[in-house]
């Protein structure tokens, strides 16, 4: 069972998320010893379901200050759904509807993110089409952050259009970051975990 990826819904602060999971009662924060200051500022916990095999990681990412949460274990797919039931997750259709319909730069950023950190699994073409949409945004930003997104999924299907954005994009902030993500991508073990 490979794991899953939920994103958290935007109006949630990661230690509301922390405090809405350590409520639910068939899951429990795994107890590490940590000081009051390093609990604070912790961007990481680890909860186990009753049956002692699944996990649930809340990761609060550096790189976008969105939390998100990874399950793995024999029950993730339960889990996943209860979660999404819990109101605390976005459903994939949830962040693909926002990335299509969402106008302002902020938002598109936020919904390109998201879906970078939701998508999992096999390609979709649905996905596929939206990022190709966001990396020929007008915006600069909204490109740049359809660029880095692509490293949450790592899909080989990403690298044409890539390849594409590194020599045709008209910033070379852009470029330069899309050249960055096909190094990452192919240096990467993407490849063989789709294997």
């Amino acid at each position: 069972m490979k794991d899953i990826r939920l994103c958290t819904k935007p109006n949630l602060l990661f230690l509301h998320i922390l405090e809405a999971l350590s409520n639910l009662p068939y899951i429990a924060k795994l107890d590490i010893k940590q000081d009051t200051n390093e609990y604070a500022t912790a961007e990481y916990f680890t909860f186990v379901m009753e049956d002692q095999s699944t996990l649930v990681h809340l990761i609060n990412d550096q790189s976008t200050s969105i939390p998100y949460l990874l399950i793995s274990g024999p029950a993730c797919q339960q889990l996943a759904y209860d979660l999404y039931q819990s109101g605390l997750v976005y459903s994939s259709k949830d962040i693909v509807y926002r990335c299509l319909h969402d106008q302002h730069v902020d938002q598109k950023i936020d919904a390109i993110c998201r879906l970078g950190i939701a998508s999992y699994g096999e390609p979709s073409a649905e996905v596929l089409h939206i990022f190709e949409l966001y990396l020929r945004d007008p915006d600069v930003r909204v490109r740049q952050s359809a660029v880095f997104a692509t490293s949450f999924i790592g899909w080989q299907e990403f690298e044409k259009m890539l390849v594409y954005t590194a020599s045709h994009d008209p910033d070379s902030r852009v470029a330069e970051i899309a050249e960055s993500a096909i190094q990452i991508m192919r240096d990467s073990d993407w490849l063989s975990e789709r294997a």
